[in-house]
């Protein structure tokens, strides 16, 4: 088949399944069913297992593929591979209910988080570490920003940012305009973007706006980002991926807050008094039980 045809038909490959399935013979149709119901297998399997697997001879395999607009069946698994490494759930693992350890679950799952925890926090020498919090204390003003499921990160880090010094706030307010709030930031502030993997399309973009006014940008990110690490001061690297559908966010949460810990030994007493003046305004309003 041409190459144009592979460019012609967009879509991931469940995706084209889908729209290709009403017209599949009944052998493609095994293939199609093996596929959905593990779409993250594909990257890893040959043309000859997914055919057994199937009931069908690989040539049904490669014209199955071909119908579904792919030159040919590698074509297809690259493209589940590169689905993984941008941690679309539906190709990190395999169908519903896989992915969950043999054995003891619980110590399983233990060894892994710990895993991801170690191979992040020994990413992050202590002078590196040392020098992020150098520059957050001293800022003039903390912006913070991360989309999608980064923006729950980023709450997280503001709020506790904000009980040791002044001037830290989102990013984003609501009903603001990314142009807005960029235009706000000068070389004298310091934003911190969080976006780990399943970026929005035009997270890129934001982070070359906002590094083009001269402000500083520390990106907490995972090894998937592209393009935008040349833009940041500082780029701290998550590891996140899991067998199962659903990234972990442990390793950033406890980064972020190692972040702090080392932003509040930087400030000192100045620290100190700034959350003496929200704990004692905390108690006049009668905010917390």
């Amino acid at each position: 088949m041409p190459e144009k045809y592979a460019s012609a038909v967009p879509g991931s490959v469940s995706q084209r399944i889908h729209r290709a399935f009403s017209e599949l013979s009944e052998g493609e149709r095994r293939i199609a069913d093996q596929v959905l119901a593990a779409p993250g297998e594909l990257a890893f399997l040959s043309a000859s297992e997914l055919a057994g697997q199937a009931g069908v001879s690989n040539a049904t395999v490669s014209r199955f593929f071909q119908r579904l607009g792919y030159r040919n069946f590698d074509a297809a698994r690259q493209e589940a591979r590169r689905l993984r490494e941008t941690g679309s759930p539906l190709y990190l693992s395999g169908g519903a209910g896989q992915g969950t350890p043999a054995g003891d679950p619980l110590s399983a799952f233990l060894q892994e988080e710990a895993a991801r925890l170690e191979a992040t926090l020994r990413g992050v020498p202590q002078p590196l570490l040392a020098e992020i919090a150098q520059a957050i204390a001293g800022a003039g003003q903390i912006r913070t920003l991360g989309f999608r499921n980064s923006h729950f990160l980023a709450q997280y880090l503001t709020a506790q940012l904000a009980q040791i010094r002044p001037g830290v706030a989102p990013l984003l307010m609501p009903g603001q305009t990314r142009a807005e709030a960029i235009a706000g930031l000068g070389s004298r502030d310091l934003a911190i973007v969080i976006g780990l993997r399943r970026r929005p399309a035009d997270f890129l973009r934001t982070v070359e706006q906002i590094a083009a006014q001269g402000v500083p940008v520390l990106l907490v990110s995972d090894p998937t980002v592209r393009g935008a690490p040349a833009l940041a001061r500082w780029t701290l690297s998550c590891h996140v991926d899991t067998v199962q559908f659903l990234d972990s966010y442990a390793a950033p949460m406890t980064l972020l807050r190692m972040i702090t810990l080392e932003v509040a030994r930087e400030l000192g007493a100045a620290g100190r008094a700034h959350l003496d003046r929200v704990e004692a305004l905390r108690g006049d309003l009668n905010e917390l039980e």
